[in-house]
């Protein structure tokens, strides 16, 4: 994000109330480990927003042991991927009808 998008987002008053398992043990983890990923923009946008949106499942997940299954951040990412891909594939069948 930008720094002007940021001072536009902090002084139109739009922020929404933080979500209430934000500061929950595991999604504070997986902030953390977003917060760590060597990549920018739209992705980490998307990460955060399937974060939010699934957080009562990444809560109930169970814990793996490594080698066992994915861990909570491989689960983000391959959700936020899945998401992404299927609203890139609803955008071009509405294009598709359009043209």
């Amino acid at each position: 994000m930008h720094c002007l998008e940021i001072i536009i987002r902090l002084n139109s008053g739009t922020q929404g109330t933080p979500h209430m398992l934000r500061m929950h043990p595991r999604i504070h983890a997986l902030r953390q480990g977003i917060r760590g990923m060597a990549v920018q923009g739209e992705y980490v946008s998307r990460l955060y927003a399937a974060l939010y949106k699934y957080a009562n499942q990444f809560i109930d997940r169970p814990h793996y042991k490594p080698g066992e299954g994915w861990d909570d951040l491989e689960a983000l990412q391959q959700v936020t991927l899945g998401d992404w891909m299927e609203e890139s594939i609803q955008a071009r069948l509405a294009n598709c009808g359009e043209g």
